[in-house]
């Protein structure tokens, strides 16, 4: 038997070698070889199973990760291999059931339970693809991919406030999602408006019996919504009309505004929230608009002025803390640094 082991651990060093080099032939060659002196060690047959995953032969992966788990049930290793590829087959509920043995030999193995949950997603079990994203953060408060998974999946479930908690998470564990994380959290703003609007539409429509294309907010919904998806041009159209009839409306002015500034037509956009935080002083997003124009010129005074502005009126409001602190880092690093004292 100690011979056995001996010439196995021989063709297993070959095969790995051979497997290396891009000799995929010899590999299984050897590979085999050492399998028929060591019939029953699960390492070197889920090793097979790794070299034949790789070549695509999925089928004949699965036969040799099997092989392995019949020889050592609590294989983790072949388990979570197989889960892996069953997912890539379009089997989803027998990858999940291959990752939900690794978890009963490791409860706390992250990497099964986040596949879990992005296989329960998939299948449209998003409630409980949520209850192993929250066992995952409670193992590891700072995994980037389930705070990104979960800010997307409360924004699509219209949770909002936990969508943004989330996603800031994951700005704060990984700076390279800034520019991503920014826009997504702009997108729940803007989505949680048009709920908003939506849901005050259907209460008139239902009490006042009015038309949907006549009534205001709903037109006012039109024109956001043509903002949101990029057609400026119709946004201002949109806006142009409401405002035709309605010339102190502050949505269809904020609109407006935007619409101008998707159309590159910065100047008109300035003057149309200085306009709007002249008249209403209160209004946090002409405040915020005027920031973000201004900091796309490059003017960092005014952008830092108007952003404060925003804080002042409403500290929670979304970007504006990080906003301030990008502009103060950018304007302490563009000024000169002042040369040292010598000592004597």
């Amino acid at each position: 038997m100690a011979g056995n082991q001996t010439y196995a651990k021989r063709y297993f060093e070959a095969a790995v070698d051979f497997f290396e080099k891009g000799d995929y032939g010899k590999a299984v060659e050897h590979i085999n070889k050492a399998i028929e002196k060591a019939p029953n060690d699960a390492e070197i047959i889920s090793t097979k199973g790794v070299f034949l995953h790789r070549m695509n032969d999925l089928q004949g992966a699965v036969e040799a990760y099997r092989q392995a788990i019949r020889s050592c049930p609590q294989h983790q290793f072949s388990h979570f291999n197989l889960g892996l590829i069953y997912m890539k087959m379009g089997n989803a509920t027998q990858a999940v059931q291959e990752w939900e043995a690794v978890i009963r030999l490791n409860p706390n193995d992250v990497d099964a339970l986040f596949n879990i949950a992005v296989a329960l997603a998939q299948m449209n079990k998003r409630s409980e693809a949520m209850l192993f994203y929250q066992r995952i953060l409670k193992l590891n408060s700072g995994h980037v991919q389930t705070h990104q998974n979960l800010g997307l999946m409360y924004r699509d479930e219209k949770q909002y406030e936990k969508a943004r908690h989330h996603l800031t998470r994951l700005k704060e564990l990984d700076s390279t999602y800034s520019e991503v994380v920014n826009r997504e959290i702009v997108r729940c703003a803007e989505q949680e408006f048009l709920d908003k609007l939506a849901a005050s539409s259907a209460g008139k429509v239902a009490t006042e019996h009015l038309d949907g294309a006549e009534d205001l907010t709903m037109r006012i919904h039109e024109a956001l919504t043509a903002c949101i998806a990029g057609d400026f041009a119709l946004g201002l159209q949109l806006a142009q009309q409401i405002l035709a009839e309605h010339p102190e409306d502050l949505q269809a002015r904020l609109i407006r505004g935007q619409a101008y500034a998707g159309l590159g037509q910065q100047s008109d956009a300035i003057a149309e929230f200085m306009g709007i935080a002249h008249s209403h002083p209160e209004e946090p997003d002409a405040f915020f608009h005027l920031g973000t124009l201004f900091l796309s010129l490059n003017e960092l005074e005014k952008a830092l002025k108007y952003f404060q502005s925003v804080y002042r009126l409403d500290p929670t409001y979304s970007l504006v803390k990080e906003n301030i602190a990008n502009i103060e880092r950018k304007i302490l690093e563009s000024k000169p640094h002042k040369p040292g004292a010598k000592g004597s």
